[in-house]
């Protein structure tokens, strides 16, 4: 007989539903199609059981039952009591409503969420003089509702409880931990199926509470990421079939105990003793003590150690919010940028960041990234290749030659006229200075002092490097001019002075020109 074919939605937060899309066709679906913030897919009772035991990444499975107009309250509860529940539930079961509304009429989500508990138990009471109750912590059968543009789509759900909740985790952790789902798929786009496949090693060196290491381990071992959890929406649905289901949990439990030796060193370090406290216990709880290893290391005292082969260095350092945190931290990401450079080469990073400008003092060219959200806060995953090639020079030299490629860059095209008369007065006070500093024997001297008015600058010569310093211009100078001279004229030094741009250091003193 052939299996009867179920209309799914799988949700997950935004950014991960390509991802999903490539999950859920590995678990058999022969369509997916990517929506906002979900995946709608097709097949059997055995897919949508698969979906919630191994989907990393969703966050509800949802069987879709009809979708009707919702403009009023009437038309949405006349809609609910037109389903046939009892072939879902019993007059006894216990049920939840999940409401969203969006862009709708009915804009009052407990509202929404009232008139179909009442369409439902209604219906029961007038069939059976008896009616479900409603539970809000894993109810027999969850119901969910989304209401778009007035049209409301009718769900079972039949993950329960979010998928993200693997129940190796309580309620410890830290102010902010990576949901478990957002954790897969930052390990996802950073690699880290392929390179545990060559046994390749992971360290985090800010793991906080063990999230990613745990999600890394889970992935290596074939280990499905719902098998510890104890419920589902489904199994307490009348169309439950618990032999597929046994079939499908015996098959993961077999995977992982043949698999789960393949697990690659994976080691953590984060100095808050606390969080490696809360580390270790959620690997307790996930069954794999033995395969991760975790200890109290700042990451300033990371030492070099020589590994067997390249592996994934990924970690979620803090993002800052305020000021001061911000300024505190460039030197967090400095210091990891450092460490990952002198400590794991042709290794690959990963850091996944709220603040991507602290990526940036890394000192690391980052080769891709990925726009993701961590709940409502948008953040980057930037991945790296540690290789010399990615390094970025740090030193005044390096900002020297940076600074003056960026002005020639800006100035390209432009009419460089304006800048001439400067020039010519740079030429010739240089051509009189240096056979006076020669005759007397001076190697520094200063050779530009503001000479016209337009170009407020001083230039002092010291052997063979040339300090430019900006005088910093009145609030009634326009900027955007004030920031073209300063262009035009680090675009010439370099020829006039004879010297190359890291040769020439630049910086805006706050005094008054003459």
């Amino acid at each position: 007989m052939k299996p009867t074919l179920l209309n799914l939605f799988a949700t997950t937060p935004k950014g991960l539903e390509l991802l999903l899309v490539d999950e859920l066709k590995s678990l058999g679906a022969v369509v997916a199609r990517e929506k906002l913030a979900g995946v709608e897919f097709t097949g059997d009772i055995e897919l949508a059981y698969k979906a919630c035991l191994w989907s990393r990444l969703a966050n509800r499975i949802l069987l879709q039952l009809v979708s009707f107009p919702a403009t009023t309250p009437e038309e949405l509860y006349d809609g609910v009591k037109r389903i046939a529940w009892d072939e879902h539930m019993n007059a006894s079961s216990t049920l939840a409503v999940n409401f969203i509304s969006t862009q709708s009429q009915i804009t009052h989500t407990l509202f929404g969420a009232q008139k179909v508990k009442d369409a439902i138990v209604d219906q029961f009471r007038e069939k059976y003089n008896e009616r479900p109750n409603v539970s809000r912590e894993q109810p027999d059968v969850g119901i969910h509702v989304y209401l778009y543009r007035d049209v409301a789509n009718i769900s079972i759900d039949l993950s329960g409880e979010s998928l993200h909740k693997r129940a190796y985790r309580l309620g410890g952790g830290g102010a902010a931990p990576l949901k478990e789902n957002l954790a897969a798929a930052i390990l996802i786009r950073a690699g880290w199926p392929a390179i545990a496949k060559e046994a390749g090693m992971l360290i985090d060196p800010m793991c906080g509470s063990g999230t990613l290491l745990i999600e890394a381990a889970m992935m290596a071992g074939d280990i499905a990421p719902g098998l510890l959890r104890d419920y589902f929406g489904f199994l307490h649905w009348k169309k439950h079939q618990q032999s597929v289901w046994e079939k499908i949990q015996n098959d993961a439990i077999s995977r992982r105990e043949t698999n789960s030796n393949r697990i690659p060193e994976i080691i953590g370090f984060d100095q808050d003793p606390y969080a490696i406290k809360i580390a270790f216990e959620n690997i307790e709880r996930a069954q794999l003590r033995g395969k991760i290893h975790v200890e109290k290391k700042a990451l300033s005292v990371l030492e070099p150690k020589q590994y067997t082969k390249p592996g994934l260095v990924i970690t979620n350092p803090p993002y800052g919010e305020r000021l001061g945190e911000i300024d505190e931290l460039q030197e967090l990401y400095s210091t990891l940028g450092e460490k990952l450079k002198v400590n794991f080469p042709n290794w690959k990073a990963a850091v996944f960041t709220g603040n991507p400008d602290l990526g940036k003092v890394m000192g690391v060219r980052a080769k891709k990234y990925y726009a993701l959200f961590n709940g409502a806060l948008p953040c980057k995953l930037l991945l790296f290749d540690l290789v010399p090639e990615k390094f970025i020079d740090r030193s005044p030299e390096a900002n020297n030659a940076r600074r003056i490629r960026a002005a020639q860059k800006a100035v390209e095209g432009n009419d460089m006229d304006t800048v001439q008369m400067f020039a010519n007065r740079l030429k010739k006070n240089l051509k009189h200075l240096k056979k006076e500093a020669e005759r007397k024997d001076i190697s520094s001297y200063r050779i530009y002092d503001a000479d016209l008015p337009e170009y407020p600058f001083a230039i002092d010569l010291s052997d063979d490097t040339a300090l430019v310093q900006e005088y910093e211009p009145p609030c009634t100078i326009n900027y955007d001019r004030a920031l073209r001279r300063q262009q035009e004229v680090l675009a010439i030094l370099p020829s006039i002075l004879n010297l190359p741009p890291e040769k020439i250091y630049f910086q805006i003193i706050s005094v008054t020109s003459k």
